[in-house]
């Protein structure tokens, strides 16, 4: 007789993804597709900005940090777009622009466009990444029950791990032979990204939304109502800023501080992305049994425990086994974090909820490598202290989670 267990062991770890509706499985793919478009070639938009053209490391700094502000904004207005003319829309009018725009950036590279031009084409692309976010959320939202979100948010994130994986070797190598040609191979992506989605269906649209202008007090006072999505936003903010420090400050400090060649560095980053893949399916079990309200705390912990390591670390060794560790608390945090603005955010306006977490979420990210600069900058002889700083305020974050879950009893 033939044993059972690993088909039910393989049940309990893929059921969950099996059992999704087939949109969600589409949207996966066009996210894997959409991503390995982007990291083709804007990994390297840094080094061709340098090294090519003479731009100051300040110039390409504030590039990417208007790039990020920018796409912050974009999520916000995506949001509400998606509640007003639908989540299709909105995802395939991004994305047949992105493909547009990575023509036009293809074509100055080529021709050695003014760096102005070139640089408000990268803020361009931010800005048109940042669109498909809010209605793809919203779309898994309504189409994934309650119980199928954790591993519906999760199987997004290993579509767009997927693209990370391969992309930026792929343009790493395309890059030799002519990184301008490069943009388009990457630009048919986005159209690639369009068919998968046209079959999804349209879903439901905010039914007071063409009345209400979109501005600020608007937003302000949906916020008013709605106090636990409030606060969720402003832990998303500080979670944010804390949690971008694995990709700005590590990559300094693992270089400069504890001498790191960059083959190294990318090994860490390597370490992440195949732990993501492999880590997901029994993250997601493992969030299923423990409610979303444990799973976040324990994945802020977890991140907590991982930048103490770092602190502790004297080589590539230690930083792997906190990355390690980091990754465990990744895959059990982020999609726990999505899931949450769907539970909290009005049912009605999920192009809302979504874009305004976007929103905060990106605005962390933009922010959080300033923040990680000044401590750098004024500990990075004390390298417990330092990272030290870091985990406690991912401690903290979780703490916040634990009460807010317990206080409003609504995961």
């Amino acid at each position: 007789m033939l044993d059972a267990r690993p088909q039910q062991t393989a049940a309990r770890l893929f059921g969950g993804f099996l059992a999704l509706d087939r949109s969600i499985w589409r949207l996966a793919f066009a996210r894997a597709i959409n991503t390995l478009g982007f990291s083709l070639v804007m990994p390297f938009m840094a080094l061709y900005l340098v090294r090519e053209r003479g731009a100051s490391g300040t110039t390409f700094g504030l590039i990417y940090l208007l790039s990020g502000l920018v796409a912050a904004a974009g999520q916000a207005v995506a949001g509400e777009l998606t509640d007003r003319i639908g989540r299709r829309r909105v995802m395939i009018g991004g994305l047949a622009l992105r493909f547009v725009q990575m023509a036009c950036l293809g074509l100055a590279v080529i021709h050695h466009a003014p760096i102005a031009l070139v640089g408000a084409l990268v803020i361009g692309a931010g800005l048109l990444r940042a669109i498909f976010e809010p209605p793809a959320s919203a779309a898994i939202a309504e189409l994934a029950t309650p119980a199928q979100r954790p591993a519906a948010f999760a199987l997004q994130r290993v579509g767009v791990n997927f693209g990370w994986a391969f992309g930026p070797a792929l343009g790493g190598a395309l890059a030799t032979w002519s990184f301008g040609g490069t943009f388009f191979l990457a630009a048919p992506a986005t159209l690639l990204a369009i068919l998968a989605i046209l079959p999804i269906p349209d879903g439901r649209r905010a039914p007071r939304a063409p009345r209400e202008p979109l501005s600020l007090r608007s937003l302000a006072a949906a916020l008013r109502e709605n106090r636990p999505f409030a606060i969720y936003l402003v832990l998303v903010l500080c979670g944010s800023l804390l949690t971008v420090q694995l990709f700005s400050t590590l990559t300094v400090f693992a270089s400069t501080e504890l001498h790191l060649p960059e083959s190294d560095v990318g090994l860490l980053y390597t370490v992440n992305g195949v732990l993501v893949v492999l880590l997901q399916a029994p993250a997601v079990a493992i969030a299923g049994a423990w409610g979303m309200r444990r799973t976040l705390v324990i994945g802020a912990l977890l991140y907590a425990a991982a930048y103490l390591l770092f602190g502790a670390a004297d080589g590539f060794v230690g930083l792997a086994v906190g990355m390690s560790i980091l990754t465990a608390g990744e895959v059990l945090f982020a999609p726990a974090l999505t899931d949450l603005a769907a539970t909290l955010g009005n049912p009605e306006r999920m192009g809302r909820a979504f874009g305004l977490f976007g929103f905060v979420q990106s605005l962390g990210l933009s922010l959080g490598p300033l923040l990680g600069g000044a401590v750098y900058d004024g500990l990075r002889t004390e390298h417990l202290a330092m990272w030290g700083l870091f985990a406690a305020g991912m401690a903290l974050v979780a703490a916040a989670y634990a009460v807010l879950g317990r206080r409003y009893a609504l995961f």
